[in-house]
């Protein structure tokens, strides 16, 4: 069956707009020219509102001057010998105890889990060294 060629009048590269749209036309940019003029008055309405115990424009207000807190790294002096299950209980210890927040126990536990599973790696990777050795002996005549 044959195909149809395509026959619009566009050509592939070719752009029917060149110079793009007109800077000030989407829908947010019209929104800002609107509100522009009364922004300050706005403003002292949202400051008024939350000193008057309007706690949505509080938030507002924090949302967009304050940033956000963040989580910072605990000082930890957890286990750092023996097994990886023995280092694990010494930061669930840790977390129950209160010395680390939940947030930095699984933090901690995550970055166990990925020795483990390294350690892992690592072992199958030498048993299957030893099988190859093992494999190559008994293939000589």
């Amino acid at each position: 069956m044959a195909t149809k060629k395509n026959q619009t009048s566009f050509k592939p590269g070719v752009s029917a707009n060149p110079a793009g749209r007109p800077s000030g036309t989407t829908p947010r940019a019209k929104f800002r020219k609107l509100v522009e003029a009364d922004m300050p008055e706005l403003v002292a309405t949202l400051v008024q509102a939350a000193k008057n115990g309007d706690v949505t424009a509080l938030r507002v207000i924090l949302d967009r001057t304050v940033p956000a807190l963040k989580p910072t790294a605990a000082d930890l002096s957890l286990k750092t010998t023996g097994s990886i299950t023995e280092r694990g209980e010494s930061v669930i210890r840790a977390m129950l105890t209160g010395q680390i927040s939940p947030d930095a126990a699984k933090v901690a536990i995550d970055v166990l889990a990925g020795q483990a599973k390294l350690q892992e790696h690592s072992d199958v990777l030498i048993r299957l060294e030893q099988l190859e050795a093992l494999l190559c002996l008994t293939a000589k005549p």
